[in-house]
């Protein structure tokens, strides 16, 4: 066979795979509802919209998949799932850990300033009617988990109730800020939450932060690829801005995503993030 001819068949092989692997989409699974980011009707979010247009942009679909976390490993295992979150800190995990987090959540304590102004350590929390999102004392670590266990007035709910702290029914909230301003204009949609009504406490650590974990190298690739094109071309923005407009939302969810493209808006934040976020790799 002449080489020209090897050639061109391996370069139209290769093209044909490309091909048909982008006409196949990519399986993510995501919780039910972790509203703004995934919205309960399950086409949208900002997290849901970025990862869509991300993977738009190298002409591949992603299909959705709500699941308990629990399951999220599993359905890898077996195949089900090309995408899942993850904390990028177990390197037993199957697949290829995104080169840089994804996402963040950084949880506060929330108060009505009127009542408690100030809280300066976590202990305080001791103190208060205080209710946070389930699962909050297997995530925001030890410390966390021996306050609230001795505190008869803690405890956790799977829909973030925001109007029971304006309504005097709780004290303090645990959740993240846009998480609570969300369903705080659910519930309470005519009331006023100026920073002279509400204070956020950043007693609980630095938050949380997410990598991507793909099936594949080449699913990882296509999705990092896609970032970068929405930072370039601005789209990431323009997502964002349409989503401060509905529902107010801080850019502190993509705020590694930020660090990572324009570390020179940030700087020193940045500086922090890039000491806080070193998982293994594989």
């Amino acid at each position: 066979m002449p080489m020209w001819f090897a050639a061109v068949t391996l370069a139209a092989a290769a093209i044909t795979a490309t091909a048909a692997e982008s006409a196949t989409p990519v399986k993510m699974g995501l919780q039910s509802v972790v509203a703004p980011f995934v919205l309960p009707d399950n086409t949208s979010g900002l997290l849901v919209d970025v990862v869509r247009a991300a993977f738009a942009t190298q002409q591949v679909k992603v299909e959705f998949r709500y699941l308990p976390n629990a399951r999220f490993d599993d359905q890898m295992r077996q195949g089900l799932l090309d995408i899942t979150p993850t904390t990028g800190t177990d390197a037993a995990q199957v697949g290829y850990l995104s080169h840089w987090p994804v996402t963040h959540f950084h949880n506060m304590a929330i108060t009505l300033r009127s009542k408690i102004p100030t809280l300066s350590r976590l202990e305080d929390l001791k103190r208060y009617r205080v209710t946070a999102f389930r699962g909050a004392r297997n995530v925001l670590g030890a410390a966390y988990a021996a306050v609230v266990g001795v505190n008869p007035d803690y405890r956790e709910v799977v829909t973030m109730p925001s109007g029971a702290l304006l309504l005097g029914r709780t004290d303090i909230i645990i959740s993240q800020p846009d998480i609570f301003q969300y369903y705080l204009r659910q519930q309470l949609p005519h009331q006023r939450t100026g920073d002279d009504v509400l204070a956020y406490h950043d007693v609980l650590g630095p938050g949380r932060f997410y990598w991507m974990r793909f099936r594949t190298e080449a699913q990882r690739d296509a999705f990092e690829r896609g970032i970068a094109q929405l930072y370039a071309t601005g789209e990431i923005d323009r997502i964002q801005q349409r989503y401060a407009r509905d529902y107010g939302l801080t850019r502190d969810f993509f705020v590694a995503l930020d660090c990572q493209f324009r570390p020179e808006q940030a700087p020193q934040k940045c500086k922090k993030i890039r000491e806080w976020t070193r998982p293994a790799q594989e």
